[in-house]
This record gives C-alpha cells, sequence and structure tokens, in this order.
C-alpha cells in the first residue's frame, strides 16, 4: 500500500488532501502541532502524528518508509522572527526527506515563488522548492496556486464593522484566485498516482481572474448586499491593521511586501491560463457554499 505524509494536516489543503488519499485506499500520516485537531482524520483512518515541523528528527522518522511526502509552510503569524521559524521548517523538510529516503513530494508553493526575494513570504517558498530539488533522488512537484478565495474569509469582521471590503490589493489588479478545496484535488492527484519523476511546477491559477472591486460585488450578492464596495488601503494601513489582527511586525510588514509585489506585477503566473492550470471552482460558488454561511454564522 503506498504511503503518504502530510504535514500541514489540519488546514485548508492539508485536510481535504488526507480525506481523499484515504478516499483512495492510500495510507496517510497526519503531522500536525494538535492531537485533538488530528482527530477527525485518525478517525478517517490516518496515522496521526504530533510534532514540530522544524525538527528534523521528528520528520525523518514520520517520513521513513513513506512512498511521498506532501509539504508545506504552516502559517504562524504571530510569530516574532517568522522568517527564521520558516528557514527552519524548509530545512528539516529537506533533511527528514533526505534521511528517510523518499522518493516523491509535492509541495505547496505559491505563485511567485520563481522569485528569491521581494515577495514577502514567498520567498520561503522559492526556498522550500529549491532544498527539495536538492535531495538526492527525490522527485519534486511544486503547486504554484493563486490566491485562496479562503483568505476572504478573513474580512468578514471588516465587511461587518465598516459595510465594505477593504485591503493593499490596487482596485485595477486582477488576481488569479482559486480554492484550497481545488489545490488539495491537484495534490492528491499527484500523490494519488506516482509514476512520474524529475522536478516539475504546476500553476494552480483558478476559473479566472478577479479585480477586489469585483471580488466585493460578488461577496457582496451572496450576502444580500449587492451594493458591496472595496476600498483600497496604503501599505502602511494594510501592516498597522494585520498587526492589530495579531500577526507580528515581521509578518505583516512581509504582507505588506508580498501585496505590493503584486500591486506592481512583480508576481504573476508565468503561463497563459489552460485546461492544466486551471481550476473548477468559482468565486461565486465559493461565496453561496463557503462564504455566505460563513458570513452568517
Amino acid at each position: 500500500m503506498t504511503i503518504v505524509a502530510v504535514t500541514g494536516a489540519t488546514g485548508n489543503v492539508g485536510r481535504p488532501l488526507a480525506l481523499e488519499l484515504r478516499r483512495r485506499g492510500i495510507a496517510v500520516r497526519a503531522l500536525g502541532r494538535s492531537a485533538e485537531r488530528l482527530r477527525p482524520l485518525a478517525d478517517a483512518g490516518a496515522d496521526p502524528l504530533v510534532g514540530d515541523l522544524a525538527d528534523p528528527r521528528f520528520l525523518a522518522q514520520a517520513f521513513r518508509g513513506a512512498d511521498a511526502i506532501f509539504a508545506m509552510i504552516p502559517p504562524e503569524y504571530g510569530h516574532p522572527d517568522p522568517t527564521s521559524r520558516a528557514r527552519g521548517i524548509v530545512a528539516a523538510i529537506a533533511a527528514g526527506a533526505q534521511v528517510a529516503r523518499v522518493r516523491h513530494a509535492v509541495s505547496l508553493s505559491s505563485v511567485g515563488a520563481d522569485l528569491p526575494a521581494g515577495n514577502g513570504p514567498i520567498a520561503w517558498l522559492h526556498e522550500l522548492e529549491r532544498r527539495l530539488d536538492q535531495v538526492p533522488g527525490l522527485h519534486t512537484t511544486h503547486l504554484r496556486p493563486g490566491y485562496f478565495f479562503e483568505n476572504h474569509l478573513g474580512s468578514i469582521g471588516v465587511i461587518k464593522a465598516f459595510g465594505k471590503l477593504a485591503g493593499g490589493f490596487q482596485p485595477g489588479v486582477a488576481l488569479p484566485m482559486t480554492a484550497t478545496a481545488d489545490i488539495a484535488a491537484a495534490a492528491a492527484v499527484r500523490l494519488g498516482d506516482l509514476g512520474w519523476s524529475g522536478h516539475h511546477v504546476q500553476e494552480l491559477q483558478g476559473p479566472r481572474d478577479y479585480t477586489f472591486p469585483q471580488v466585493a460585488g460578488i461577496l457582496g450578492a451572496a450576502i444580500g448586499r449587492p451594493t458591496l464596495g472595496y476600498e483600497a488601503l496604503g501599505l502602511d494601513a494594510v501592516a498597522a491593521a494585520l498587526q492589530g489582527a495579531g500577526f507580528s511586525p515581521g509578518m505583516a510588514g512581509l504582507f505588506a511586501e508580498m501585496i505590493d509585489g503584486f500591486n506592481t506585477g512583480r508576481l504573476a503566473m508565468r503561463t497563459p491560463r489552460s485546461p492544466a492550470t486551471s481550476n473548477p471552482t468559482s468565486l461565486e460558488q465559493f461565496a453561496a457554499t463557503v462564504f455566505a454561511p460563513a458570513f452568517g454564522a
């Protein structure tokens, strides 16, 4: 039986990925920081493993005997030194994969990960890709999705408090956006059939690009506020708002840098949208099935 170790198994991508792999009859080692949050995956037949992703000994043990791994850097928005933390996780994942002699890895990367710097926290994903590609005998696929639909859930409080959507993206900037469920589905395809080799990048661009005024209109229609508007904020204001929401100063600054990269066009998909890079879920579907229920709750 194929064995896949899934890091970040309780997250928006890792959880549906682990469940889909189990549905396919694949043995899953679900890695996470909380036994309680891993319990639903254990109930689905996954092997729950609690530990720190920055611990190479934990990962070497968790990866030993696995045919493949799903590698990601879980978000820790309040960490006082997020770059050092992320680099520790990258080094531990690469070391664990090498010690365990894993043959295949699929990583959760991002649009903009082709750049080594000037892209905020995406720079860590550039490093993750590079380090995994250097592991001897490891075949890799790096998924580079666009902006997550689920990120819009963080705007519910702003909409309720101020009656509008607000953020640092300029109104005319259209971003590729995708549902995390579609990312999990793409990862499951690669991990469900390991008859591939080499090093690959797969962009996940969603069904189309959206500007934030368009996002406001779609989300507003789903929650009964069809005139919901969007206000673009300066990056200093964005960083301050993120710190008010619990981000560390370092993380808030990195997010502002990332937003500036999208606004200036430095961060973008590198291939035309095609059936191979598109994903089926539209923002309208997400707004109706996920955002509106969350807003109502």
